[in-house]
């Protein structure tokens, strides 16, 4: 049974570290401090690794979409997030649009 309560408990507490960090990371991605150094430091501190498409996120990357829309975006921004978030790249929101549609509409993305 303690071993069963220690299991419960510390998925209650990976379900809530995982809103922390998609909360986190949308703000940011939202935000006007958008930088790909912000990117991989908020990365860093929560332990996300490139190329595994964490399952941390349950939100259809939709904060990857606030990123593309960002005027501070760059393409370095964008490089940075599909190296963690390669299935990114493919995922559609209710419009039929993936976050690159986004970046290619978004008239201050730069290099």
């Amino acid at each position: 049974t303690a071993t069963t309560t220690s299991t419960m408990s510390e998925s209650g507490n990976n379900g809530r570290e995982s809103a922390d960090v998609c909360d986190e990371l949308e703000e940011f991605c939202r935000s006007d401090s958008l930088s790909e150094e912000g990117l991989r430091e908020l990365f860093e501190r929560h332990g996300l690794t490139p190329n595994n498409d964490n399952a941390l996120i349950s939100d259809n990357y939709e904060f990857f979409r606030y990123a593309c829309r960002n005027e501070r975006v760059t393409e370095g921004i964008i490089r940075c997030l599909l190296e963690y978030f390669p299935a990114a790249a493919n995922a559609t929101n209710v419009f039929g649009w993936t976050p690159l549609h986004y970046a290619c509409y978004n008239k201050n993305m730069t290099r």
